[in-house]
Order: structure tokens, then C-alpha cells, then sequence
């Protein structure tokens, strides 16, 4: 098995690690923008006086957009490469994040934001498998936790920045923000990919059986529910500090990007310990669900008057489990089926996600109106994180990673 940094036998037109690092910054510059939608969620309030589940609704629109589109981009990937998939679909992305600014009532803003998730999940399902194909025959967990690492990145700088240049600037010129982000990134990692080669590939075809699919259902499975903290944390975590804690606008999207880089290094040392244990991404899927689940339970119990530098400590931990799972389980999803369905399996677990965040986000928003009180939200929460957490336990003696050696 060849070093995972290592220039030998690598496919791409540059060293391992520049090539993943543009992997890292095409999806950052996705997550600033889809994840940036939600963390404005705050402005759309006011702009257009919705409630608690209203607002959950931006988060289903952009999720349910993804979800519907991300399994048929993963096929398409297999079939044409990441490479043309991710060069013209970058132009298709731009396109609709400038339309925001036509935008005038709520209903208006939902068919937008849906339209702008079925086209960003063009990224995530080229990026999985241009990473997960180059680094063939090579410890995958890190790399793919680097390269997944772009998600709570871009969420962090979305939670940093937005909040106080929107004032400033409008929404119209941080549409105009969120287009060049997406051509600049997504244009120089499609550049540098490894020319798809398809007579190899479908001379490596191997079809998906009922066993294939059976590993696959554990993983995602899991990811369903994991996701549930991930957005959750992204969508109410500015509401809960602003409104229970008394925390500036400003300074809540400073604990909330700290959670998301939390949730970024999560990631990396996730997926380098699951390598070390020899593949085995369950256990690491409990142990971050378990966590997750304990961290929900206490953003709950805590009180108003809870010191800043304890709910930067909290923030920043939760951050870690909530967001941190996210590579383990497409790693692992990959992993369980033939290479030449990799993206397939990737972009079917990353639509399940999706359908978890669309699902989840609004129920917390339902669960709050019902009860009049964050907490309750939090705690279902918790619930969600420890089925996540059950569903990994009793997977973990038949997900153990079988390495692929081939590149498909």
C-alpha cells in the first residue's frame, strides 16, 4: 500500500497534497454558500417575519434540493468522471446564486434555494469521488476527513463573516460573494483532476448485489441520524446564544464558527484514528454520536447566565461531535461497495443526509413552538445522536474496511 502523501503512482496532475487541498477549497467555497443560506437565516427572518419553523424550512428547501439531484449527479460522476461534471456544473451553480437577488417574497425564496441545492450537489458528489479515486490503494480516512473538512470550513467562515458584512453590504453583493467563490473554486479543481478513463472503467465493472447493498445501509443508516446535530448546531445555535444567553449577534457567529472548525478538526483526527484501527469507521461514528448526544443534553440544562468562556468551551466541543462524523461515514460508505460504484454509494449516503437535515431541522423548530423552550429541542436532539450512536455499535463487527486497490 502506497504512503498516503506520496507523489509515486498518484494520478493527478499535481503532489497528493496540493491536489487536496483544492479538493479542501472547492468544497469550502460550496459550504460558505449553502451553509452561508442558512446561517442568514437570521436576515430572511426579519425580512420576511417568519417563526421558528419557518425558519427551519430554509434549511429543507436547500437540503431537499441536494437530496433530490445529489444521487443522479453521483451516477452521472461515475459514468463521465468528476472532472466535466464539476466544470460546467460550477457555471450552473453561479448562475443560480446571482437569481437570489430577484427574490421578493418567502415562497419565492424556498423554489430558489431548492433549485440552488439541486445544483450544489454537484460538488460534494464530484469531490468524494475525485479524492476517494486518486488516493486508491492508500489510507483514506484522513484524506477524506481533509477533504470533508471544507464543509464545517466554509459553515465557520459563513457563521464569521456574514453576520456583520450583511449589514453593511446588503444581500445582493454577498449573492454576487457567493457566485465568484464558486466559479474560482470549483474551476481550479476541476483543472487539475486526472482525465477520466472509461473504457478501463467499465472493463473494472462490477455490479451492485444484494450484499452490496446491505453494507451499504449501515452507513447510511448512521449518517441519517448523525446529521441531525450537524445542522441543528448550524441552524439554532445563533438563536439559543442570542436569545437565552444574551449574546450579541456578532459574537454568537463568532462561538458558532468556532464550533464548525471544531467540527473540521473532528474530521481530520476522526478519519486518521479509523485508519489506524485499520479501517474501522463504526466505532468512531459511536463514540462521536455518544458524545454529540451528552454535549445536546448539556446546551439544554444550560442556564442564562452561563459564562461566555463556558459556552465557547461547550460550542467548540459540540462542534467537534456534531460535525465531526460527517467523513467516517462516506469513507465508510464508499468502502462497501465495488470501486466503480463508489460515487453512487457516496452520493446515496450524502442524499440521506440530506434527507436527515431536511427532516430534523424543522422538527426542532416544531418541538421548540410546541413547547415554548430551546431546551426540549436539544434534547430530542440527544435522542436522535444516541440511535446514531446504536445503529454504529452493532454495525462495528462488519464494517471493517476492506481497502480497494483499484481506481474506478
Amino acid at each position: 500500500m502506497e504512503k498516503v502523501f506520496s507523489k509515486q503512482n498518484f494520478p493527478a496532475r499535481l503532489h497528493p497534497a496540493p491536489f487536496l487541498g483544492l479538493a479542501f477549497l472547492s468544497q469550502t467555497g460550496m459550504s460558505f454558500v449553502q451553509q452561508g443560506l442558512v446561517v442568514l437565516g437570521s436576515f430572511f427572518a426579519v425580512a420576511f417575519q417568519l417563526s421558528t419553523a419557518q425558519l427551519g424550512l430554509i434549511t429543507t428547501a436547500l437540503s431537499l434540493g441536494i437530496m433530490v439531484s445529489m444521487v443522479f449527479v453521483g451516477m452521472l460522476v461515475d459514468r463521465l468522471g468528476p472532472r466535466i461534471v464539476l466544470f460546467w456544473g460550477t457555471c450552473l451553480m453561479a448562475g443560480l446564486a446571482l437569481s437570489l437577488s430577484t427574490v421578493r417574497s418567502f415562497g419565492a425564496l424556498l423554489g430558489v434555494l431548492f433549485l440552488i441545492g439541486i445544483a450544489l450537489a454537484i460538488v460534494p458528489s464530484s469531490g468524494t469521488k475525485a479524492v476517494f479515486t486518486a488516493f486508491a490503494g492508500r489510507p483514506r480516512g484522513m484524506v477524506m476527513g481533509i477533504r470533508q473538512t471544507g464543509v464545517p470550513t466554509g459553515a465557520a467562515v459563513a457563521a464569521f463573516t456574514l453576520p456583520q458584512l450583511v449589514p453593511h453590504w446588503g444581500l445582493p453583493k454577498v449573492y454576487v460573494l457567493f457566485a465568484l467563490g464558486l466559479l474560482v473554486f470549483g474551476w481550479l479543481f476541476s483543472v487539475v483532476m486526472p482525465r477520466w478513463h472509461r473504457q478501463r472503467d467499465r472493463a473494472n465493472h462490477i455490479p451492485m448485489e444484494r450484499q452490496h447493498w446491505r453494507s451499504l445501509l449501515r452507513p447510511a443508516s448512521v449518517a441519517f441520524f448523525m446529521v441531525s446535530g450537524q445542522y441543528i448546531l448550524l441552524t439554532y445555535s445563533i438563536t439559543e446564544l442570542h436569545q437565552i444567553h444574551h449574546v450579541s449577534l456578532a459574537v454568537a457567529g463568532t462561538i458558532l464558527a468556532l464550533s464548525q472548525i471544531g467540527g473540521g478538526a473532528g474530521r481530520i483526527v476522526f478519519g486518521r484514528w479509523s485508519d489506524k484501527l485499520g479501517g474501522k469507521r463504526a466505532p468512531m461514528l459511536a463514540f462521536t454520536g455518544i458524545t454529540g448526544a451528552l454535549l445536546s443534553f448539556t446546551v439544554g440544562l444550560a442556564p442564562a447566565a452561563t459564562p461566555l468562556w463556558v459556552l465557547f468551551v461547550l460550542w467548540l466541543l459540540f462542534g467537534v461531535a456534531a460535525v465531526g462524523w460527517n467523513a467516517l461515514a462516506l469513507t465508510w460508505a464508499g468502502e462497501s461497495v465495488p470501486s466503480t460504484h463508489s460515487g453512487f454509494a457516496m452520493s446515496l449516503t450524502g442524499s440521506v443526509v440530506f434527507l436527515g437535515s431536511s427532516v430534523f431541522s424543522p422538527l426542532f423548530g416544531v418541538v421548540v413552538d410546541l413547547t415554548h423552550r430551546l431546551s426540549f429541542g436539544w434534547w430530542m436532539l440527544s435522542i436522535l445522536l444516541l440511535i446514531a450512536a446504536t445503529i454504529a455499535l452493532n454495525s462495528r463487527k462488519t464494517s471493517h474496511n476492506k481497502c480497494d486497490t483499484t481506481t474506478g
